[in-house]
């Protein structure tokens, strides 16, 4: 009897373990991968790197180059399980909804136009008058010079990239490609400049000014709204297999923008610090980063099935201008 009651004793256990084991599968309990370039979209989940028990401390977060946040997207099995870049970049390559899905979009353009001391404002009223000007424009080929194009184009304003010549054309506004924020001076040939933040505080306060902020890109394309800019997209099997983080994740944009307003500075650059790859210079620090920067990133979520109409409007703004060159995202693609 002894005997026999050992045996299902052992068997019984083995039964319990296995159905513990096969109610908590890795897909569960695992490690998430959450990749953000540097930059605004890093501050949208800086309240996560700054407790990483948030999420059930699921959350491996890791904040890379702006350069090669597409890389973590790209291939057979790519290594971001959730990733935010430019919404741009997202429709292009992962549009399609084979692997990946939209949540929302969590920034807003974070795009100023800067001027020399002498030089007007701009408001869509006088958006004519750059006509003739020179624009350097940082990162003309993306989404500050794709977006301010975009403005151009809505208001029927001709313009023109300057080419090596530098010739001026009188009837258009002459957007110049500068390859970063040192070429933005005083000094500079350029009358007008479009630059992010935190590159467009910095530069004000530093030129004490000299260049001052003429317009916001975000209301000159839409009002207080702004434009999509950065969206957060999951793996596919990621939502399936875990709803509540995913869930969890989506309502923590919302607590982070909270979080941001009552931060520290310090706290805010630590968080985002500790997440870059050794040696890496983060975009903000403790001097250039405050509450008009963190305002000017437009850090705001907005869900997918809340946002698409948005989404699809700018998109096909961007793709007016260049040749359909970003598609359309599938249904599919936008969670809800």
């Amino acid at each position: 009897m002894k005997k026999f009651l050992l045996t299902l004793l052992c068997a019984l256990t083995l039964a319990f373990t296995a159905f513990g084991l096969a109610a908590c599968t890795p897909a569960e309990t695992g490690k998430i991968s959450v990749y953000a370039p540097d930059g605004a979209p890093a501050l949208s989940i800086a309240r996560l790197m700054s407790d990483e028990t948030l999420l059930n401390g699921r959350g491996e977060y890791k904040i890379v180059p702006a350069t090669t946040i597409q890389t973590y997207v790209n291939g057979e099995n790519p290594a971001a399980d959730v990733c935010i870049l430019p919404v741009n970049a997202a429709s292009k390559l992962l549009g399609s909804a084979k692997t990946y899905q939209m949540l929302g979009t969590v920034t807003h353009g974070n795009l100023f136009l800067l001027k020399k001391a002498a030089g007007e404002d701009i408001t869509l009223q006088n958006l004519s008058s750059l006509k003739g000007k020179t624009v350097g424009v940082i990162n003309l080929a993306n989404v500050p010079g794709l977006t301010f194009k975009a403005i151009l184009n809505d208001n029927q304003i001709a313009y023109t990239e300057l080419g090596n010549d530098g010739v001026i054309d009188s009837e258009k506004v002459n957007l110049k490609a500068l390859a970063d924020g040192t070429e933005v001076t005083p000094a500079a040939t350029c009358d007008y400049f479009v630059v992010p933040e935190p590159a467009a505080t910095t530069k004000v306060n530093a030129t004490q000014g000299k260049l001052l902020v003429a317009a916001s890109l975000q209301t000159l394309y839409g009002g207080q709204n702004g434009y999509p800019q950065a969206v957060v997209v999951a793996k596919k099997d990621v939502i399936k297999n875990n709803p509540k983080f995913i869930s969890d994740l989506i309502s923590s944009f919302k607590e982070n923008a909270n979080w941001l307003k009552t931060a520290t500075a310090e706290t805010i650059v630590n968080a985002v610090t500790a997440h870059l790859p050794e040696g890496s210079t983060p975009t903000f620090t403790a001097k250039n980063l405050n509450a008009t920067v963190i305002e000017n990133c437009g850090i705001n979520f907005v869900s997918a099935k809340e946002g698409k109409a948005e989404v699809l409007a700018y998109l096909a703004k961007l793709n007016a201008i260049s040749n359909n060159n970003w598609g359309t995202p599938a249904n599919e693609f936008f969670y809800s």
